[in-house]
């Protein structure tokens, strides 16, 4: 028996106990419901200067949202449960609209495809002859995301089931329409004065565009060598079963003014164990604050080197993926101005695994679609926020660039996001623009996402150099609207 299904077990009896002394009907009687309706439309646009000429472009309009219910305490219990549901709205998208163009049996959408279902691996056929592959682009489906029991015990919670948790390696990244999920459990504790514990638990998890919750090892941002190397959905030669759960343990700590402290640590039995400290202070210089941040993370080889052989696919010294990765960053606020300067670093040991929507770099020089954690990479970001609300009330808007300096020769151990087309340094611009409504339309906000991106391309010599008559490049446009309204 799983230990979450342990603890689920655990919490269930002590409401069962609690009965002969409560009014269970109040505890659902004063629930609460909140929900949110959702709309999102997303356009990508590759030109692919690549050798072979070939520009791509892939798209897609889904309509859904969520409803979800929390039972009001009940001798300190109380459950949850979340259900979600995308839509393509009267076959608006076309199963075209995510194909290759040159290539129909190529699925060519990347970020548009998480807005549907997307079980499976490959592309199925136009035909609809191969029941066991991605189910045909622009499918709604719906899921139950969230069911779970929770115990509060004095600043203490203790979530058991299927939830949404947060942490530096797994967070729901809510940006599509239907967020990751996990299975296992939670505890967070704030009886200490100035100081949160976490501890994490996580033994199944589901993806966007997933209806299943699948092991650990089951998600498109997963090594392919892993992914491989255990069953999931996304390999059919797996052997060796379910991959092993993930272990988050954290404390966090205010206890010096204006000074916060950060400590992590994540296991993945007999894969890999990160660590990872941070530290943000913020002093005041007139009317502006200015916060100084930093983090630095050791990723510790427990198994995974083997299974990844980066020796041989990467041009490694040897099969280990021990790395580390440092990041720092200055944020200045000056009343609705802010401004953020970030570089990171990643040490060319191995790239740092993070499967689960957990991004390393968040907050520092991460920016839309990019993966900056790769072995031997350089970034740096510029990014300015303003709030309008003295001139226009409810509006914001939010531009950076970025740099993504990349060793070509350092290949990643698995594809990622816009990277199809482009294995060097990369540039991207962004611009998002958010207006919260007022009035009779509280509730309802937009949000508009532009980035336009370069790339340049090298290709590798078998010898692992890098061909110096090769000089390639691509660009992507990408602009993502989304209208919610929440009750």
């Amino acid at each position: 028996m799983r230990t979450y299904r342990f603890v689920a077990t655990a919490l269930l009896f002590t409401a069962i106990g609690a009965q002969a002394a409560n009014d269970l009907a109040s505890a659902f009687k004063e629930g609460k419901f909140n929900g949110r309706i959702r709309a999102q439309y997303f356009y990508t646009d590759w030109d692919m200067k690549d050798g072979t000429n070939k520009d791509d472009s892939a798209k897609g309009l889904a309509l859904g949202g969520s409803l979800l219910y929390k039972s009001a305490p009940f001798y300190g219990v109380s459950f949850g449960v979340g259900l979600y549901t995308t839509q393509n709205p009267f076959g608006i998208t076309d199963e075209y609209d995510g194909r290759n163009k040159t290539n129909p049996s190529k699925l060519n959408a990347t970020t548009s495809n998480d807005l549907f279902l997307r079980e499976g691996a490959g592309a199925k056929p136009l035909s609809g002859t191969n029941p066991d592959n991605l189910a045909t682009y622009g499918t709604g489906y719906a899921v139950l995301a969230q069911s779970y029991l929770e115990l509060s015990l004095y600043k203490s919670k203790l979530t058991a089931g299927r939830f949404l948790m947060t942490n530096p390696w797994i967070n729901p990244n809510d940006t599509k329409m239907i967020p990751l999920a996990l299975e296992g459990f939670a505890t967070v504790s704030n009886d200490l004065p100035n100081t949160t514990l976490t501890l994490h638990y996580a033994d199944k998890v589901k993806e966007r565009g997933m209806t299943h919750f699948g092991n650990m090892a089951d998600t498109g941002d997963t090594p392919d060598a892993i992914k491989s190397h255990y069953t999931t959905t996304y390999s059919t030669d797996g052997k060796h079963g379910d991959a092993p759960g993930v272990l988050v343990a954290g404390i966090v700590n205010k206890s010096i003014n204006d000074l916060e402290l950060q400590g992590w640590v994540m296991h993945w039995n007999d894969l890999v164990t990160e660590g990872m400290i941070e530290a943000n202070y913020a002093v005041e210089a007139g009317d502006m604050i200015l916060t100084l941040g930093g983090r630095f993370l050791y990723q510790d080889d427990q198994g995974a080197g083997t299974i990844i052989k980066p020796k041989i696919k990467n041009g490694d010294d040897d099969d280990s993926i021990d790395t580390f990765l440092i990041a720092a960053r200055a944020i200045a606020n000056y009343g609705p101005a802010k401004f953020l300067v970030a570089a990171s670093h990643t040490d060319e040991g191995g790239d740092v695994i993070a499967p689960w929507r957990g991004f390393p770099t968040q907050g520092y020089t991460r920016s839309m679609t990019q993966t900056d954690w790769n072995a031997d990479t350089n970034a740096y970001k510029l990014q300015f926020d303003y709030d309008f609300h003295g001139h226009l009330p409810g509006l914001k808007a939010q531009v950076s660039y970025s740099i993504y300096d990349r060793n070509p020769i350092k290949r990643p151990y698995q594809p990622m996001t816009n990277r199809g087309f482009q294995n060097d340094d990369t540039t991207q611009i962004n611009l998002d623009v958010k207006y919260k409504f007022a009035g009779s339309l509280k509730g309802l906000d937009l949000l508009v996402r532009l980035m336009d991106q370069k790339n340049d391309i090298d290709r590798i010599n078998e010898n692992g150099s890098i061909d110096s008559k090769v000089n390639w490049d691509s660009s992507n446009q990408e602009m993502r609207i989304e209208l919610n309204y929440r009750f």
